[in-house]
C-alpha cells in the first residue's frame, strides 16, 4: 500500500492525502480506526433484546466486510509486523467486547469458543483459505448461531 495509491483510490491529491495522514503508519491508523467505527455500527445493528448481543454483531461483521475492508486489514496487518503497536486500539476494542460478551452469558467458555470459531473465520476469509466450500456456508452460520442462541 502506498501513499500514491490511497490518493488515486480516494480521488484526493498526494498533498492532501499528506496533509491529513504525514506518515504511512498514521494513514494506517486512521484507516484501522475507520474499520472500528464500521465495525462498532453493525455491532449495534443487532437488537438489545437479542440473547448474546455483542456475539451475534461479531458473528454479522465476518460477512459483511467487503473488499476493500479486506484489502485494508491486510495493510494494516502487515504493518503492525514492524510496529505491533498499530493494533493497539484494536485491541483495546476487542478486550471491552470480550468483555461484553464474557458477562451476556451464563457460558463463558461456550462463549469463548464461539469467539474462536467466528475469529477463525474472519482469518480464514481474510487469508483467502479453503473454507469447505459455498455448500457449508450458510449451515456453518446457521450453526453458529444456534450456539450464541443457546449459550442463555
Amino acid at each position: 500500500m502506498t501513499i500514491d495509491a490511497v490518493a488515486k483510490e480516494s480521488g484526493l491529491s498526494k498533498g492532501g492525502v499528506l496533509y491529513n495522514y504525514p506518515t504511512k503508519k498514521a494513514l494506517l491508523s486512521g484507516l484501522l480506526d475507520q474499520m472500528l467505527i464500521e465495525h462498532r455500527e453493525l455491532v449495534g445493528k443487532v437488537s438489545e433484546q437479542s440473547p448474546s448481543q455483542t456475539l451475534h454483531g461479531h458473528l454479522m461483521t465476518v460477512f459483511h466486510s467487503g473488499n476493500l475492508n479486506e484489502d485494508l486489514s491486510m495493510a494494516i496487518l502487515a504493518a503492525s509486523a514492524s510496529d505491533p503497536r498499530l493494533l493497539d486500539p484494536l485491541r483495546d476494542e476487542m478486550t471491552s467486547h470480550l468483555e461484553h460478551i464474557l458477562t451476556e452469558t451464563s457460558d463463558p467458555a461456550g462463549a469463548m469458543i464461539a469467539v474462536l470459531a467466528i475469529q477463525g473465520m474472519r482469518f480464514q476469509k481474510l487469508l483467502d483459505l479453503p473454507n469447505g466450500g459455498a455448500a457449508l456456508r450458510e449451515p456453518i452460520i446457521e450453526r453458529l448461531r444456534k450456539i450464541i442462541d443457546e449459550l442463555d
